[in-house]
């Protein structure tokens, strides 16, 4: 079953959003950092590396909560992992918008 909010992310970490930071997204001007610690993005590559879509198991769920975890931590700093991917790791964007973008809703 997939969760509410259409993240495969969450849906491969099972239960309810696991990216959800319960914080409003309003514009917060000045407050966001735009540097992310290279060892995030390298325990990130490692993660995802891990997570195959395919695969419902143990493995891939453990790293999908710890992926989520990450993503929520940075959010909370009030950085969007996967918007600064897009910029200073292009070659983990992709994998991470596939992860964590909300998919279509079935019809």
């Amino acid at each position: 079953m997939s969760p509410d909010c259409r993240h495969l992310l969450c849906e491969l970490a099972g239960g309810t959003c696991s990216l959800a930071t319960n914080r409003s997204r309003g514009c917060r001007p000045g407050l966001a950092s735009k540097l992310v610690a290279p060892a995030v993005f390298d325990e990130v590559r490692g993660l995802l590396a891990v997570i195959d879509p395919q695969v419902r198991d143990d493995r891939v769920r453990a790293a999908a909560v710890r992926l989520a975890q990450i993503i929520r931590r940075e959010a909370l700093d009030d950085r969007n992992l996967v918007a600064l991917a897009r910029d200073e790791e292009p070659d983990l964007a992709a994998a991470l918008a596939e992860l964590c973008v909300r998919r279509r809703s079935a019809q």
